[in-house]
Parts: C-alpha cells; sequence; structure tokens
C-alpha cells in the first residue's frame, strides 16, 4: 500500500467503534432518512438471488438483505467491523481486503447476483480490486452496485477533478472519529473507470435530501459485459 491507502486502512482499526455505535443509533441524518432506503430500493429492484456486500462495515445492509430471504456475505478489510457484524448472530461475514476477495470460500456460493458497494469504495485502487473481483465473482451479467457521496457535494470548494482528498468527519452524536485520506471522482471518472474494465451503466440515481432537495449521494448500477 502506498502512503495513503495505508493510512485509510490504519483509519478504521480507530472508527470501528465510534462507527458502529453511530450506525446502530442512527446518528447519522443523511443514511436514516435518504440513503439506507436508497440503496434497498436499488438492490431489491433487481431482485438478486445472491448478494456480496463489499465493506459491509458492522453488517446492516447485510442483515436487511438477509431479513428479506436474500443469500449473501459481507466482507470487509477492517477485523473490527467483521467482529461487530458477528456479534449481531450471523456467520456471514469475511475479513478481507478488496485485492483478496477471490481468495475466499462464501459457503455454497460460487458466483454472486450483485457486488454491493454502500459508501464503502474510498481507495484509489478499490475500483480496479472489486471491478476484477467481479469478472470472477459474479454470474453472467452480474450487477456491481454503487453508492457513494454525490460528488457535487463532496466536492465542496475544491477543484472538480479526481484525487486523493482528507476526510472531514462531521462530530456524530457523541462519536469522534480519527481523520483519513480518500480518493474523490468525479461522475465522469467512475463511469469511465467501470467502462475500462467492461462494465456498462446500467442505471444511475441521485438520492435527494428530502428538505433541500440537494443531492446527497449518486447510485450507479454497473453490469458486467
Amino acid at each position: 500500500m502506498d502512503e495513503n491507502e495505508q493510512r485509510l486502512f490504519d483509519s478504521w482499526k480507530n472508527n470501528a467503534s465510534s462507527w458502529t455505535r453511530a450506525i446502530r443509533n442512527q446518528q447519522i441524518e443523511s443514511r436514516v432518512l435518504v440513503t439506507n432506503s436508497a440503496i434497498l430500493e436499488t438492490v431489491i429492484e433487481l431482485n438478486p438471488k445472491t448478494f456480496l456486500d463489499v465493506g459491509c462495515g458492522e453488517g446492516w445492509l447485510c442483515r436487511e438483505l438477509f431479513s428479506k430471504g436474500i443469500d449473501g456475505w459481507g466482507v470487509d478489510a477492517s477485523g473490527e467491523l467483521i467482529e461487530a457484524a458477528r456479534q449481531e448472530g450471523d456467520t456471514r461475514f469475511l475479513v478481507s481486503l478488496y485485492s483478496d476477495l477471490t481468495s475466499h470460500k462464501f459457503g455454497d456460493t460460487v458466483h454472486f447476483s450483485c457486488l454491493i458497494c454502500n459508501f464503502s469504495i474510498l481507495g484509489q485502487r478499490d475500483v480496479a480490486y472489486i471491478a476484477s473481483a467481479g469478472h470472477s465473482l459474479l454470474k453472467k451479467q452480474g450487477k456491481i452496485i454503487v453508492q457513494t457521496l454525490h460528488p457535487i457535494i463532496a466536492c465542496g470548494d475544491a477543484a472538480y477533478t479526481s484525487g486523493w482528498r482528507e476526510t472531514a468527519w462531521h462530530l456524530i452524536g457523541n462519536e469522534t472519529f480519527h481523520p483519513a485520506p480518500w480518493y474523490f471522482r468525479t461522475v465522469e471518472s467512475w463511469i469511465e473507470e467501470f467502462h475500462a474494465r467492461n462494465y456498462r451503466l446500467l442505471k444511475l440515481r441521485e438520492p435527494c435530501h428530502l428538505v433541500t432537495n440537494k443531492p446527497i449521494s449518486i447510485i450507479f448500477v454497473f453490469e458486467q459485459q
């Protein structure tokens, strides 16, 4: 890993407990009001039989999909977050770097209907790792679903170009977070990076805040070619 990737990886060792509490106590307004339901709706509309939640965190999305009868697994590079996910009573969670996704066994599932990346593509190399893994792990015409901060909002006052940025964590409840770098992508860059790896854009959504009507996130659905 380069310096930025290593700092990003290390940050989740420090942030795992705070993040788990913030998610389970519903302290992130945008998620409660908009983005949680947006990713669930997007996945369910595709009617997948199986899923792999890449960067699953403490596992909330997996548990929601399990409860709807959709089989799947969650993976995360943070052992602390995977431990938190397993403590909720399900064993379908594994520790894995994105670069190692194809080295694991996922029970009886060999190929998934979709890979889900819900606010979990934060590094520069993540798209390459996940897209490459998809060619081995996805069924024919399988989907990669990505939700991320909307680039218009996430860009702030910086130039609208792809590149490393520093996290600007806002206070969430009583939680504090260790800052870390993350890799910003323009809308064009997201699409081009997946197109270059033999995926086509099938659908794009822009969930908006219910009060301000400004976009909070953007959801891409890419289909393997």
